[in-house]
């Protein structure tokens, strides 16, 4: 597998020839030294559909020259699984001599539009000039409670899967028994936008483990296990348990809500005790006491 900064195809990571994993490496900048974000290609009898498009347009442009066989009498189409950063600040390649229907929820639309988002990329792009490329470009069709694409021979069916995003969606190829969850699930934990997002991730594991998919692709993690639905799943259910036990004691202050891995007695540790695959500890020891916060501040309601 290449090492270093770029885009590649990850073939191993693929159940069927009709679907490409692309995998993102961001090494140049020091910062986000071990960033890795997946992307994916999906060929039916009538689109290549795109899902994500990473950091940048060139990385879609590599994607895009890998599938020029492909590409003969198709149409191609995009789908944002959200608005995040590392998920569609490639969505500029779709414009001009290569414009292309771009598809995500109407609150993906609502995102790119925001003045949040405006100012998030000058923050990028002041830090880091390699973002000098990116160009906000919304969707042009959206949706709220689902939407299918039919492409002949394989069904994608867009779904909203809210909890790490309100804008959330997760893809079901049924015919594959194929879960594009994108950052619904994650290795080794999953992210939770806040305390009104919580209840959200709840239900949507739920709803994603209810399809009973044979393979599981998320965008950050290397794996294709759908164990890894119900591990998320019995680890927030786990800081949920542990919350109701420190509520029913006392109440929680906002100096508790500092450290709230101590509050409920779950180090991070513990968490990962039983994961043998390598883990960001900066990152997601940050999301494990980002969750517990949510969670808590949910159930104080």
């Amino acid at each position: 597998m290449p090492d270093g900064d770029g885009v590649f195809l990850v073939p191993e990571m693929s159940p069927d020839a009709r679907v490409r994993v692309f995998r993102r490496s961001l090494s140049a900048l020091e910062e986000f030294e071990g960033f890795e974000v997946d992307a994916y290609a999906i060929i039916t009898d009538r689109y290549v559909v795109v899902l994500d498009t990473m950091l940048f347009p060139d990385d879609v442009a590599v994607m895009m020259q890998s599938l020029q066989e492909e590409l003969r009498g198709r149409q191609v189409l995009c789908v944002n699984s959200h608005a995040d950063w590392d998920h569609v600040y490639g969505n500029s390649y779709f414009t001009g001599m290569h414009a292309a229907p771009i598809i995500a929820h109407e609150h993906c639309r609502a995102r790119l539009q925001s003045a949040e988002a405006r100012n998030e990329l000058a923050d990028f792009q002041k830090r880091y000039p390699i973002f000098a490329s990116v160009a906000l470009v919304p969707p042009a069709i959206t949706f709220i409670q689902g939407l299918t694409i039919h492409g002949g021979n394989l069904t994608i069916q867009l779904l909203p899967a809210p909890g790490h995003r309100l804008d959330h969606v997760a893809a079901w190829v049924p015919e594959l028994s194929l879960l594009l969850a994108f950052d619904a699930v994650e290795m080794p934990i999953p992210s939770i936008e806040n305390a009104a997002g919580a209840p959200y991730m709840f239900a949507t594991l739920e709803s994603l483990i209810a399809l009973q998919p044979h393979v599981v692709l998320c965008s950050h993690g290397k794996t294709t296990n759908p164990q890894l639905m119900q591990d998320n799943l019995s680890y927030l259910r786990e800081i949920e348990q542990r919350c109701h036990a420190v509520i029913q004691t006392q109440r929680p202050e906002a100096a508790d809500l500092a450290h709230p891995s101590k509050l409920i007695n779950y180090p991070f540790d513990e968490v990962i005790a039983g994961v043998t695959a390598p883990v960001d500890r900066t990152f997601y020891e940050q999301v494990h006491e980002d969750n517990i916060r949510a969670i808590t501040e949910w159930l104080m309601g």
